[in-house]
């Protein structure tokens, strides 16, 4: 799979997957009931997560800006089609917010 330019995100539900269990948002329940990967190991962290998938424990799921971000000599990002959205949120604290922060939000709420 990993010398593929693009799978269909069924493919890899066979796959042992590593779940980031504190940053990441790729997790079997992504996939149909009948259909979901098994998980191999968990992370803590992005880093603890980029090097279990490097290190053949699994495979990983993330968003395109990650491999854009994170090349790494011991992973082939291979790109994802038919996967579904991921919900992502804003949190800002809940109080003395950066200014720029608030206008941020103001302008992620706008359709």
């Amino acid at each position: 799979m990993a010398r593929r330019r693009v799978l269909d995100r069924a493919e890899p539900a066979g796959l042992p997957l590593v779940v980031n269990t504190v940053a990441g948002s790729t997790r079997p329940e992504l996939w149909p009931a009948d259909r979901r990967p098994q998980p191999a190991c968990t992370a803590g962290n992005f880093d603890e997560w980029l090097e279990a998938v490097a290190a053949g424990r699994g495979v990983g799921v993330a968003p395109e800006p990650v491999a854009e971000r994170h090349p790494h000599p011991g992973i082939r990002y291979v790109r994802l089609k038919n996967a579904p959205a991921a919900p992502v949120h804003l949190a800002l604290p809940a109080r003395d917010a950066h200014p720029l922060a608030e206008r941020f939000l103001a302008l992620a709420a706008r359709p």
